[in-house]
């Protein structure tokens, strides 16, 4: 019953997240080209992203073990997100 909260918190956020993304992607494509660009979001997401992390994680989970590779993916997530919010602090105009 622990992962009740979490599973309800991960929906809300993969929500803001595909639909943030669905809208960007229709935002950025050519005239024409919006399914495709759709497309090409899904693919890199489902395709090479689940993919990717299932392999390296697999890696590192018989590598560490279980314990350490989540307290490895913990530290590395705290370190993405530290660099992320000080390179959106910078102020710097982006054109994106």
């Amino acid at each position: 019953y622990h992962a009740l909260p979490a599973e309800a918190l991960r929906g809300i956020t993969f929500a803001a997240f595909w639909s943030s993304g669905s809208m960007y992607a229709h935002k950025i494509s050519p005239p024409g080209m919006k399914a495709t660009m759709l497309l090409i979001m899904n693919a890199m997401y489902g395709g090479l992203g689940q993919s990717m992390g299932a392999i390296i994680g697999g890696k590192l989970q018989s590598k560490f073990g279980t314990v350490k590779t989540f307290v490895y993916s913990g530290v590395f997530d705290i370190c993405f997100v530290g660099a992320l919010v000080a390179y959106l602090a910078s102020g710097k105009e982006r054109k994106f």
